[in-house]
């Protein structure tokens, strides 16, 4: 009788051990495979997490240094800063840049403007600064949707569009002021600009409104002393717009003090930072660029932590199940010093009965591998759900299953774990001669 038909017969006649076995082999493989599958899903999860939160990087003038002589006048002392401007030129070779998916320029209280054609929400004091009323302030913007009270959701556009690169003498209203006046998307607007007065050019400035945002209802305090006090009569104005209304102060073309520039991913940051550096554009130019990531950085840390968990999980899972395995092999081969001492005596080699003893547990490693396949298939959606709804609930289109890689993995875990604990386990009764066994047996 071959060793093969032996340990087919074992396994028969010692039920109890050979349920024992697969169980404990059906459990370790199912984990592995689990732990395995859900490390990849939470690479996925930063990944995806990573792609939709961005990264930003920051051009600004660099103030340091770049002032001009300070000067007295009628409101104190004041200085000029003489340095360079973040321009059109150099925005556009930075877009070029791959990795760079958007840029904004966003600057708060940039217009001021009375309402002709139609009126703010009075406040409690109602002051009219001018003929028109008072006056309502606007935040310039490349990109109004990349503007931070629509980034951090505090503003929602509920109809119409949003501010472009590209537009000129448009503007976003909020739904308290345009239902106040009865306007709405595609009416264009009038209004009066004290400083064109001054100059002795046309006052009026026509815009069309492109877009209507809510967020504002409720945010009055009554305290509010000048229309522009109310979050409600603040609005946002494409950028070009100020270019061509003020031809006379940016006679240089578009200049701006800063733009924020989008990173598709965040990982890829450091690399897209060095590239724009290196940029003849801002070569010896008074700017300065830095990192803005805090977004990033505050989803990405949980995410790390429960990726380093899993794999510590995965290391201790492999080294407990060796631990176990070896245990079970050594008491049950201790107990079987009479079948090796007769086998050896009747002329069976060591190895023969070695090959018996890894036959025995690889028949029981096949089985369980094939049922812990099936069960993790199962169960990894189960725990994955709990840990990466996201992903699970099919967001990000990753598909939760036990990759193919892994099988052979975890197969090729399995043979080394079994095999090295029948070597380790049998190996105080494979030093042995067969006399010595049966005298310790006697």
């Amino acid at each position: 009788m071959n060793f093969l038909q032996r340990a087919c017969l074992y396994c028969f006649r010692q039920k109890i051990r050979t349920l024992i076995l697969f169980l404990v082999f059906a459990v370790v493989f199912t984990l592995l495979l689990n732990g395995l599958t859900i490390r990849d899903m939470s690479e996925n999860a930063t990944a995806g997490m990573r792609m939709a939160v961005g990264g930003k990087l920051l051009l600004e003038i660099d103030t340091e240094g770049n002032y001009g002589d300070s000067k007295e006048n009628d409101y104190g002392t004041s200085s000029v800063y003489i340095g360079d401007y973040v321009t059109k030129p150099i925005i556009d070779a930075i877009s070029s840049i791959e990795g760079v998916v958007d840029y904004n320029v966003e600057d708060a209280e940039a217009a001021y403007y009375a309402g002709v054609s139609f009126q703010y929400i009075p406040t409690k004091w109602n002051f009219s600064m001018t003929q028109y009323g008072d006056y309502g302030t606007f935040t310039a913007c490349l990109s109004s949707e990349r503007c931070s009270a629509f980034e951090s959701g505090k503003y929602t556009l509920i109809d119409g569009r949003h501010i472009k690169p590209e537009d000129s003498y448009c503007i976003l209203i909020s739904k308290e002021l345009a239902d106040y006046n009865g306007i709405s998307v595609g009416d264009t607007v009038k209004m009066y600009d004290s400083y064109l007065d001054s100059i002795g050019k046309t006052p009026f400035v026509e815009m069309e409104i492109a877009g209507i945002f809510d967020g504002t209802e409720g945010t009055a305090t009554g305290g509010e002393v000048t229309a522009s006090d109310l979050q409600a009569n603040c609005g946002f104005i494409a950028y070009n717009t100020l270019f061509r209304v003020y031809a006379d102060v940016y006679q240089d073309g578009a200049e701006y003090f800063s733009v924020t520039i989008y990173i598709k991913d965040p990982a890829e940051i450091q690399t897209i930072y060095n590239e724009i550096e290196k940029l003849p554009e801002i070569q010896g130019k008074t700017l300065k660029l830095s990192v803005v990531n805090e977004e990033y950085q505050t989803v990405e840390t949980p995410l790390n932590t429960v990726k380093s968990s899993i794999n510590t999980t995965i290391i201790i899972i492999i080294f407990t199940s060796f631990i176990v395995i070896t245990f079970l092999f050594t008491f049950w081969i201790r107990g079987r010093k009479k079948e090796i001492g007769i086998l050896l005596s009747i002329g069976k080699s060591k190895a023969n009965i070695v090959f018996q003893l890894l036959s025995e547990s690889y028949a029981v490693f096949i089985i369980a591998f094939f049922i812990s396949v099936l069960l993790s298939n199962f169960t990894v959606v189960k725990v994955g759900g709990f840990l990466f709804p996201e992903i699970v609930d099919g967001k990000n289109n990753v598909p939760v299953q036990v990759s193919a890689n892994y099988l052979f993995l975890v197969c090729g875990i399995g043979l080394f774990l079994a095999a090295l604990s029948v070597v380790i386990s049998c190996w105080s009764v494979y030093r042995l001669k067969p006399k010595d066994i049966l005298v310790k047996i006697s």
